[in-house]
């Protein structure tokens, strides 16, 4: 990027918070100057010059990386590595605790801690973990793995496949798409914010043909070339959807009906 266009990026950038405080202010609310992080997200292969700051208020705010946002930690990077150990951390210790107590508890108690302090954890904006390589997703299905041993009291070599079949589980990559399919529903029964609804186009030919009454979703026009592009919500709404069986993108308008589909 050229630094004059850097420049009026900034600029940009500075009148969208402006923007943002008044709403705040209008609203009874407080946008914290000081304590506002800022991330510039750059490539991973190509060397990015950092932007010297942003003006909020009467606050420069240097960029940085790590930040936290809605308790969710992001790099630069997006690759999400810190994110991803700070979640294992925490659901580590919830599973420990829970541990010192089982042989108090039966398999339905158990159950519900579980997924008050371990489950809720790994499901928590798990939708910005898609694309990720296995070696940040297998962190996470460790997780889940042990705490499905926690509650079913089994050993570390039994057969986790039918551990989880018996808790009607989904594994982690699993439970991602179903939040991606669960928000692209949503998008096409206009249950969904208008900035999600926005990406999605139902598939519409412009002839006859059998494709038309599957209620598919139309790619997007231009395909990314670039890994934070294949993680976009469009993009992954657009493949996760599409390859779902067909009785189950039939399903009726009730939210309740789609979810037991799945």
């Amino acid at each position: 990027m050229k630094p004059s266009d850097r420049a009026v990026c900034i600029v940009k950038l500075e009148q969208c918070l402006v923007d943002i405080k008044s709403w705040t202010i209008r609203n009874k609310l407080q946008l914290n100057d000081s304590k506002t992080e800022i991330v510039h997200f750059t490539s991973r292969n190509k060397k990015t010059t950092a932007i010297s700051g942003v003006k909020v208020g009467d606050t420069t705010v240097k960029p940085t990386s790590p930040a936290r946002n809605l308790g969710v930690i992001l790099d630069n990077k997006l690759c999400m590595t810190e994110h991803v150990n700070n979640v294992c951390r925490n659901a580590t210790h919830a599973i420990r605790s829970i541990g010192r107590i089982r042989h108090y508890l039966d398999q339905v108690t158990t159950e519900k801690l579980v997924h008050a302090y371990v489950t809720s954890r790994l499901d928590n904006c798990n939708s910005l973990l898609y694309g990720l390589p296995d070696c940040e997703i297998m962190k996470l299905q460790r997780i889940q793995n042990t705490a499905a041993r926690l509650v079913t009291r089994t050993k570390k070599y039994d057969s986790i496949s039918e551990i989880m079949r018996g808790l009607h589980w989904l594994s982690f990559r699993q439970r991602i798409a179903f939040k991606i399919n669960l928000l692209t529903f949503k998008a096409l029964k206009g249950l969904a914010p208008p900035y999600l609804s926005e990406l999605i186009t139902p598939y519409a030919p412009s002839r006859s043909l059998r494709s038309s009454s599957q209620n598919l979703i139309k790619p997007p026009t231009r395909r990314p070339r670039t890994a934070y592009g294949q993680r976009s919500f469009m993009e992954a709404a657009h493949r996760e959807w599409n390859n779902l069986p067909q009785h189950v993108r039939l399903a009726s308008s009730n939210l309740l009906t789609f979810l037991k589909q799945n």
